[in-house]
């Protein structure tokens, strides 16, 4: 596959501005670079992309026409912003080594290692700048010491417990990842964390790999609601409730509430969500579920940038880790191979200190409570917990703490409401306990009845 003929067909394609804002023309190759100048002209003239046959109706040279045809022909599944990146990196190793053999050219063989240094260094200046690599603030005078008053504002609490909550809050650059075992409650938990963060006054971002959207938003209203779960499933509400139940669902819209009168007084759901979705949703904070089984890194990223300029999100909940890929085209060794795992866990560390927003990503564990497939893909967390999930109708998870970055490791056990899928806030006893202090007690009464 020829990636700068890649590139620019999936930037046509796909209309990217995002990606084709961050291309250079030195990026490609230079038989390349007229169909870049032919692009860059017809975005100064229409602020868009063209298609393919505008592109082709506006190039006038025989042979420019023949690489659009060429590019426009090219089979290609990899993400723009993938290829961007292997470009970018090309260029730069070119380039490297061009001002490295000018340095080794012109060196005076007694310059000082001082003089050599400096000399490196101004090349790493050069290449930075040809490549658009902005520097790391590392100076004082750019670093402030503390976070600012907006930015404590956005650090998010779990809502799991209230204890642990009381103590520690996640900033809203960190990973926090989750894992369990098949059926241990891990969507349960993304869709807590969605929903305290909605109820919050933010918004929540939810990729879903399993579970359609529809499930999930079913689950998350359960929870905000305290409406039972089956009972919305299966569409057996009280009058009670399906007054809460809209009361809910009317607060995604703006103007929502001037519309409950109507449901109230006829009872028809179907029509007062019809009514509502000719509004505008709410401009500060939503619920906004993506549902795609072959989840990639490009298009979590295409989601971000469309959203995040939107919306205030506390919380990017990716359901789950093992199952997003890298890139559409197969991995060499199938998805669940340990580097690809590692890498997509890296990115989205990456993605949330970029867009300054927290990610909460759930993850299986095998029969011994490790990453199930790459232990790895805990390294780039900020944060990580194990949900043990008790025995059947147990009312209690606990969340072992097995990575803590920035604070101190705690564990917590928290009390569960299987009927609304509530976790917590409040504090919970494990089996494991309440029997050691049962046992602890009846050893106790012997002693005192002896």
């Amino acid at each position: 596959m020829n990636i700068a003929s890649a590139l620019i067909k999936q930037i046509i394609v796909q209309q990217d501005l995002d990606t084709w804002s961050n291309l250079k023309e030195n990026y490609l190759p230079g038989e390349y670079q007229p169909v870049f100048s032919a692009l860059a002209k017809h975005v100064d003239n229409y602020s868009n992309l063209p298609d393919f046959e505008s592109l082709k109706y506006e190039i006038r040279d025989r042979s420019l026409q023949e690489k659009i045809f060429a590019i426009e022909n090219v089979e290609v599944e990899v993400d723009a912003w993938l290829l961007l990146d292997y470009l970018k990196n090309e260029y730069a190793q070119i380039e490297i080594l061009d001002e490295l053999d000018k340095y080794v050219d012109s060196t005076v063989a007694m310059a000082s290692a001082e003089e050599n240094i400096e000399q490196l260094q101004e090349i790493v200046l050069k290449v930075s700048d040809k490549v658009d690599v902005k520097p790391p603030e590392e100076s004082m005078d750019t670093i402030s010491l503390f976070d600012s008053e907006e930015e404590l504002g956005r650090y998010v609490q779990l809502g799991f417990n209230s204890d642990f909550d009381a103590s520690i809050q996640f900033s809203p650059k960190d990973l926090v990842m989750v894992g369990g075992k098949r059926g241990a409650g891990k969507s349960v938990t993304c869709c807590n964390l969605a929903s305290t963060v909605y109820n919050k006054g933010k918004s929540s971002l939810y990729f879903t790999i399993e579970m359609d959207s529809r499930s999930i938003l079913q689950r998350i209203c359960s929870i905000s609601t305290q409406v039972p779960f089956n009972n919305l499933r299966n569409r057996q509400l009280s009058p009670a409730q399906w007054k809460t139940v809209a009361g809910w669902w009317a607060n995604r819209f703006e103007g929502g509430h001037e519309l409950l009168p109507d449901f109230y007084s006829d009872g028809d759901f179907d029509g007062f969500h019809k009514k509502l979705t000719r509004l505008d949703l709410d401009k500060e904070k939503q619920i906004d579920v993506i549902y795609d089984p072959n989840l990639t890194l490009g298009k979590i990223q295409s989601e971000l940038d469309k959203k995040v300029a939107q919306l205030d999100i506390g919380v990017v909940v990716v359901d789950y880790i093992n199952q997003v890929k890298r890139h559409n085209a197969p991995s060499r060794s199938g998805q669940y191979e340990w580097t690809e795992q590692i890498e997509v866990s890296k990115k989205l560390k990456t993605f949330a200190q970029e867009y300054n927003t927290m990610f909460f990503a759930p993850y299986q564990t095998d029969a011994t409570g490790e990453a199930r497939f790459a232990k790895g893909i805990l390294d780039a967390a900020d944060a990580a917990f194990n949900l043990e999930t008790w025995e059947k109708g147990s009312d209690v998870v606990t969340f072992f703490n097995t990575k803590m970055r920035n604070n101190e490791m705690k564990d917590f056990t928290s009390v569960v409401n299987w009927n609304t899928l509530t976790i917590g806030p409040q504090s919970g006893v494990n089996p494991k306990e309440r029997e050691a202090m049962e046992k602890s007690m009846k050893t106790g009464e012997d002693m005192y009845d002896d």
